[in-house]
């Protein structure tokens, strides 16, 4: 008997949702079958050709605001459906960490949900500012063992750390000279050397927090006073709000630690 393409290739069995019959190639969609371990993961979207939608709708460089606001309205659509633990924001990045497996586990499935929220998200706010442009982002799964969860956090808040250092060193270069004659005077220079070049030129001090560390999306427990009609009285009861921090903590220093492991704890 002639083996299924999945089988061939090693593939789990296919879990599509299409209908099976005599016409049906349904076992051709080999990648349906692919599932999330039950353990904790994040979600990463990223966005697609963003250095085009930066130029074309004229972001203020070396950050934008509101680009950033933008990026943390859309992390903010996926509480309601999905819950994550928490949202982490920098450059053109969003990371969504869920501390198990909910609603769904196909892979395949969540790419495509989470990539079509984020770029309808945020193609709605281009076209609320008036700016005629597409917002699309790509999407990956990335399980993680429960103890690099903060460990993960401290590597892209470095290359939060770094993006910044490259993006300001450049831009305050370009005010002097073209794009190319800029890179060439940037490459190979190191962290320290670009810090220096950067404090010289503007002062370290001046450079936003959040340019550097990034934003993070998180819910917060608040008393909410309401009406009991049984008890006929006014009581509180406690719910969460959805928190937006501009003013992260180094997630790699004792504090940060402490800082993520409260929000880590707060979630269970």
């Amino acid at each position: 008997m002639k083996k299924q393409l999945w089988q061939r290739y090693n593939f789990p069995k296919p879990k599509s949702e299409a209908s099976k019959g005599k016409l049906s190639l349904v076992n051709n969609e080999i990648y349906s079958g692919i599932e999330l371990p039950n353990m904790p993961f994040f979600v990463r979207l990223d966005g697609w050709a963003f250095h085009n939608l930066a130029r074309n709708i004229k972001l203020k460089k070396p950050f934008d605001r509101w680009f950033a606001s933008s990026l943390a309205e859309t992390a903010k659509e996926f509480f309601s459906p999905f819950d994550p633990v928490l949202a982490y924001i920098f450059s053109d990045e969003i990371n969504l960490l869920f501390l198990s497996v909910k609603s769904f586990k196909r892979i395949e499935k969540i790419d495509s949900i989470f990539a079509g929220l984020a770029s309808s998200c945020f193609t709605t706010l281009l076209q609320k500012k008036n700016l005629k442009a597409k917002a699309v982002f790509d999407c990956r799964c990335i399980p993680i063992e429960k103890c690099d969860i903060v460990r993960y956090l401290v590597w892209r808040q470095a290359e939060a750390f770094r993006n910044s250092n490259n993006s300001w060193a450049q831009h305050l270069l370009m005010k002097r000279m073209n794009a190319r004659t800029a890179a060439k005077k940037l490459e190979g220079l190191k962290t320290a050397e670009l810090r220096e070049l950067i404090n010289n030129k503007l002062g370290l001090k001046k450079i936003p927090k959040w340019n550097e560390r990034g934003i993070a999306l998180y819910k917060v427990p608040f008393k909410k006073k309401g009406y009991d009609p049984i008890k006929k009285k006014y009581v509180f009861v406690e719910r969460k709000k959805i928190v937006i921090d501009w003013n992260l903590p180094v997630f790699a220093s004792k504090q940060g630690k402490a800082w993520l492991a409260a929000k880590l704890k707060q979630a269970k």
